[in-house]
């Protein structure tokens, strides 16, 4: 059973590459097959697209319980994949939504000293197939 559309949480990033293209692509098909194999189930998608040229990526997460965001963030903060793309990136903008935990919060805006997040966390309608 799946739980309600209200309690998911999408996370859709825009990051600036720090390192040469190749460098970020290799670091992040690392992070991703870790996350598959060994990351919180509710984490239920993870996508990583880029335009040919372009110094900037885009990132979507979708979490299928916003209460597990914490859990997957202290988790992966620990691992050499996540450590190696970190390195690679720096956050231009996040897009939330859904409602983070205000730890969850503190920790994504430690990255963008703008703090260029933008929130929509009042569930208004939606499903979940």
């Amino acid at each position: 059973m799946r739980p309600p559309a209200s309690d998911y949480v999408t996370l859709a990033e825009v990051l600036e590459l720090t390192r040469p293209f190749e460098e970020f692509e290799a670091a992040a098909q690392a992070m991703a097959r870790r996350l598959e194999a060994e990351g919180i189930q509710e984490l239920v998608m993870l996508q990583l697209h880029a335009r040919p040229g372009s110094t900037e990526v885009g990132v979507v997460l979708i979490f299928s319980d916003r209460r597990r965001v914490m859990q997957h963030i202290q988790m992966i903060s620990g691992w050499d994949e996540f450590q190696q793309f970190a390195r690679t990136i720096k956050l231009a903008h996040m897009r939330v939504y859904g409602k983070l935990s205000p730890e969850a919060e503190a920790w994504v805006r430690q990255f963008n000293s703008s703090n260029a997040i933008t929130q929509f966390d009042t569930h208004v309608a939606g499903f979940v197939r």
